[in-house]
């Protein structure tokens, strides 16, 4: 195998496999990360990644079903192909899904910067999610509909039709019902 470069890395056997790929990660989620990207190309099972998330596997090089050589290949593509399409990278923290400490997750036995980092790093559409061609459009089918925008506003909406609300980022859960539960008793009284 010839190493990858600017210059030949279209011609490289993964190249076709990696673009529809991402082109379907794009479509669904706005966004491209290479664990997504091993899993759409069957070389990583879902239950293997959960697996990883979960804490029960101690780095993801150890589930991919291939080389390690044909993984970082496969990273050198995406990168370069990203940069192409004009996506952006953003580098994202991998924390383990239990309860109580979060520590970082490994990708890889050794713990390598670069390779912890390539792994890491997501590529983000400039687009929204799922609007390929038109600016607020989804594709439906063979059709596009436009969708109203959500946000504050129908949080504000609620809240003047006297809907309770606890807000996204005002109060933990577990103070909100406290608080609510002393107005209740005390509106009780």
């Amino acid at each position: 195998m010839k190493k990858i470069t600017v210059a030949n890395y279209k011609q490289d056997a993964y190249y076709a496999p990696i673009v529809r790929a991402v082109e379907n990660l794009l479509r669904e989620k706005g966004f491209v990360a290479p664990v997504e990207l091993f899993i759409r190309m069957d070389l990583l099972s879902p239950e293997a990644a959960e697996d990883w998330r979960r804490g029960r596997i101690s780095y993801l090089e150890r589930v991919i079903r291939c080389n390690l050589s044909k993984a970082s290949r496969i990273l050198s593509i995406l990168r370069m192909h990203a940069h192409d399409s004009d996506l952006k990278p953003s580098l994202t923290v991998y924390k383990r899904w239990t309860k109580g400490s979060r520590p970082l997750l490994r990708f890889s036995k050794t713990g390598d910067h670069n390779v912890e980092e390539a792994y890491a790093r997501h590529f983000v559409s400039p687009r929204k999610k799922g609007c390929p061609f038109e600016e607020g459009a989804i594709e439906v089918g063979n059709s596009a509909a436009i969708l109203p925008a959500q946000g504050s506003s129908v949080r504000r909406e609620a809240k003047a039709q006297g809907h309770e609300s606890r807000g996204k980022l005002r109060l933990p859960m577990r103070r909100w019902r406290k608080k609510r539960r002393s107005v209740a008793a005390s509106m009780r009284v």
